[in-house]
């Protein structure tokens, strides 16, 4: 513990460092009231005895990322270019018109090299820690309207977040537990590519929301964008998703984010064996048409198309949404998080 630090600790941890869960919940009250966070820990606190908070800043510091960067879209949708301890990442504030959703990243880079994603570019730098990814909600939150506050999370930024998933799984019980910030396990939503053994370490530990990227309705398709698929294929990732069902009373929806590429996996055959495959997986379909960024030679299937293989999903009983792009002209849309390395200094380790 001596290494973790704020926003990094739990109640419980901060009852132990402090010396009363009093002033552990005092602490996590004044943390979370900061709108931004200052760039270091205060010398005193005026609920928090001294005797008890000047070894705890001794012992622990404060992430306050440093904004490199920050694009606006037409929409509002806000792209942060974020300095975290000599490593850049990148964030996305996304309004709506009554809540902001916060993506935030869990790995500089990423481990997986899936054709559609940007940020495969960088490859894998480092795993960030828990308090840089909530410390990447709290300058999103800091720059939300007050009518459009962030109330929703989703770690679908750089990076795979089951190869990080000790750290993931911290942020999410610091994002949820009380006095603060108290978000609601449902408004949390971890995004995988689909890596099995997170998956059923996440369904049985977490009360937060799921979303498996999916993109494809055969293997042979899926292992050319997911090359990741030849070790976890469709058929073990939905078949954990059903027994996960099977063994719950009340079982909970997951979202099956499906990215649309032109002539790839956008026929009417692919949105038909898409419902048939997700039968007995409670769920609801995520339809996002591709977001092309340079260099690559996928491209985004034509509005009608998407459009028809909506209609077909939906006129066979399964739950679907359009996910049309926001933020892209800022490179702020799903699948295009990635920064110049030269630009911002990434050093990989």
């Amino acid at each position: 513990m001596a290494n973790r630090a704020l926003p990094g600790l739990t109640v419980e941890e901060l009852t132990r460092e402090l010396g009363s869960r009093t002033r552990a919940i005092e602490t996590v009250k004044w943390l979370f009231a900061q709108w931004p966070l200052p760039e270091r820990l205060p010398d005193a606190l005026p609920t928090v005895s001294h005797r008890a908070w000047r070894p705890f800043i001794a012992k622990h510091g404060l992430v306050t990322p440093r904004i490199v960067e920050r694009s606006v879209s037409e929409d509002g949708t806000t792209k942060y270019a974020l300095e975290l301890s000599g490593t850049s990442v990148e964030t996305v504030r996304i309004p709506s018109k009554t809540r902001s959703t916060v993506c935030i990243s869990s790995q500089a880079g990423c481990t997986r090299t899936c054709a559609f994603c940007a940020t495969k570019e960088l490859g894998f730098i480092r795993q960030l820690k828990a308090e840089e990814m909530v410390a990447q909600y709290l300058v999103a939150r800091a720059e939300a309207p007050r009518h459009q506050s962030a109330r929703n999370v989703v770690f679908m930024g750089m990076g795979e977040p089951f190869d990080n998933l000790d750290e993931v799984l911290r942020a999410v019980e610091l994002l949820t537990q009380a006095p603060a910030p108290m978000l609601r396990a449902e408004s949390v939503t971890v995004s995988t590519s689909g890596v099995l053994p997170g998956l059923r370490r996440f369904l049985a530990e977490s009360k937060a929301a799921l979303a498996l990227s999916l993109n494809a309705t055969t293997d042979e398709v899926r292992e050319q964008v997911m090359p990741h698929n030849k070790t976890w294929p469709i058929a073990a990732l939905l078949g954990e998703l059903r027994e996960d069902a099977r063994r719950r009373r009340r079982p909970r929806d997951t979202f099956i984010e499906y990215v649309l590429f032109d002539g790839l996996n956008d026929s009417d055959e692919d949105a038909d064996r898409l419902v048939r495959l997700l039968d007995g997986v409670p769920s609801r379909i995520n339809l996002i048409p591709y977001n092309p960024y340079p260099g690559t030679s996928l491209k985004t299937p034509p509005e009608a198309r998407v459009v028809r293989f909506y209609e077909r999903v939906v006129k066979q009983g399964a739950l679907c949404l359009v996910r049309w792009p926001r933020g892209r002209e800022i490179a702020a849309a799903c699948g295009q998080l990635v920064l110049a390395k030269e630009a911002l200094g990434f050093q990989p380790l």
